[in-house]
């Protein structure tokens, strides 16, 4: 029998842990419910539709800082609500606020890094996000 925190996304056949790959630490998966906070949209979620910074609804928006703060701030108040053990340090955007992915051409991506610490178990990580809206 395969042991886990929680079923490691996307859901893959792992000959370890048989139907689902699984996260095997604490760390793994914070970082994985992270990501999925950052990207789920609000209303996705059923019975919380508050849940989620809907980041990919920006993508349409015009690429400046107005925008950029407009998700940081989001995401500060989603990181606050449902997972308060995440401290968010810096969040930066491709070309923006000295951040620059060498390949950032294609202007339906939007590329975020966000580097936050995990409170409890003193942990600083980095989270580089290709959001782009699936239709390419």
């Amino acid at each position: 029998m395969a042991y886990g925190i929680s079923p490691a996304l996307p859901l893959v056949v792992t000959a370890a842990d048989g139907p689902y790959g699984l996260t095997k630490t604490i760390p793994e998966a914070l970082v994985q419910n992270f990501k999925n906070l950052i990207l789920t949209n609000p209303g996705e979620r059923m019975m919380d539709t508050e849940f989620g910074v809907g980041i990919t609804k920006y993508l349409f928006e015009p690429q400046n800082t107005f925008v950029y703060n407009q998700i940081q701030t989001r995401m500060e108040e989603q990181v606050r609500r449902y997972m308060p053990s995440i401290k968010i340090i810096e969040v930066m955007f491709n070309d923006a606020r000295g951040f620059s992915i060498a390949s950032t051409t294609d202007s339906s991506i939007l590329y975020v890094k966000i580097i936050f610490r995990i409170d409890p178990l003193d942990i600083t990580a980095a989270l580089l996000l290709p959001v782009s809206t699936g239709l390419l």
